[in-house]
């Protein structure tokens, strides 16, 4: 009569732990199923804000230095959903062999819903940093990023002459003032501003006579430097110089800024010698003209 008394209270107790443990599966399960919904809305998004981004470096809409940071920006996103998803994939392997198998595992499980449970909690954070990122990527559509360096400099010259520079100020204001609103815009995300500045060369000669051929070959401290050689130096001196330009409009604009002490700005200026800026084919008519250009471009995103 023990031993019958025994067997019924051990499969009872067995029975029970089944029930308990499908209880705590199913909640365990409808857990996960929340998880893999935001895994793949998170997962669309990342994929979407990549192509996104190679649309508008094939559109010369972006410089390649800015695609990088933004790519550099994704994939660290990237890496955290690439956690996440292995996190629900293993919790999911385990509960759905056995209840052995979920205890032997216990540590590793408990571990991976903490991952679990951090990663949702910064939803929010990176919805609103995903959303600034695609959205500097729609405005700077809109911008105008080309001007005409004969504005400023003229042919074989690199300084923006004191009497051009209020005109050379005032045509770069409503890209500055773009920038200056979107940086405004964002203020709950710390963010940082890339501000790039190509400079193309005119794809001229220099006259052995000029000013410029002696300021060239002394800067390169080469008096027989070819002509590619001296319209790289060339250009670069010109993004150079439109790059103080820029950050003396932006020191200027300081009091718009709604966190001056978090300003945080980066400018990077290149030079691109006698390469031909493709975009402009349709708008010069000549060789000369189409070189005589300078590319901008601005983008804001979070740290």
């Amino acid at each position: 009569m023990k031993k019958m008394n025994l067997v019924i209270f051990l499969l009872s107790f067995s029975l029970l732990f089944t029930a308990c443990f499908s209880s705590k599966k199913a909640r365990i399960q409808d857990n996960l199923n929340q998880a893999a919904v935001m895994e793949k809305t998170e997962t669309k998004t990342v994929e979407d804000t990549r192509q996104k981004v190679d649309d508008r470096l094939k559109a010369e809409v972006i410089d390649s230095e800015i695609a990088d940071s933004i790519r550099f920006k994704i994939n660290k996103y990237a890496a955290g959903l690439d956690s996440f998803k292995n996190a629900i994939r293993f919790i999911s392997d385990k509960i759905n062999t056995s209840g052995r198998a979920y205890r032997q595992n216990r540590d590793k499980i408990d571990s991976s819903f903490g991952l679990i449970d951090h990663y949702k909690s910064g939803a929010n954070y990176r919805l609103r940093r995903f959303t600034m990122i695609n959205e500097s990527l729609d405005v700077i559509v809109n911008q105008q990023h080309m001007f005409d360096l004969a504005a400023f400099f003229g042919p074989g010259k690199f300084e923006i002459p004191d009497d051009k520079k209020e005109i050379a100020e005032k045509t770069f204001s409503p890209l500055i003032d773009s920038l200056v609103n979107f940086y405004n815009k964002y203020t709950d995300v710390e963010r940082k501003a890339t501000l790039v500045i190509l400079g193309y060369a005119d794809g001229s000669g220099f006259n052995l006579e000029s000013d410029i051929f002696s300021a060239l070959t002394t800067r390169l401290n080469d008096s027989t430097a070819s002509k590619e050689k001296m319209n790289q130096k060339l250009s670069e001196w010109r993004a150079v110089s439109i790059g103080d330009l820029m950050e003396y409009s932006l020191a200027k604009k300081i009091p718009q800024y709604a966190e001056v002490k978090n300003m945080d700005f980066l400018f990077v200026e290149k030079g691109k010698g006698e390469a031909y800026p493709s975009k402009l084919v349709t708008d010069y008519r000549t060789e000369d003209e189409r070189r005589r250009v300078v590319l901008l471009f601005w983008n804001i995103l979070p740290k």
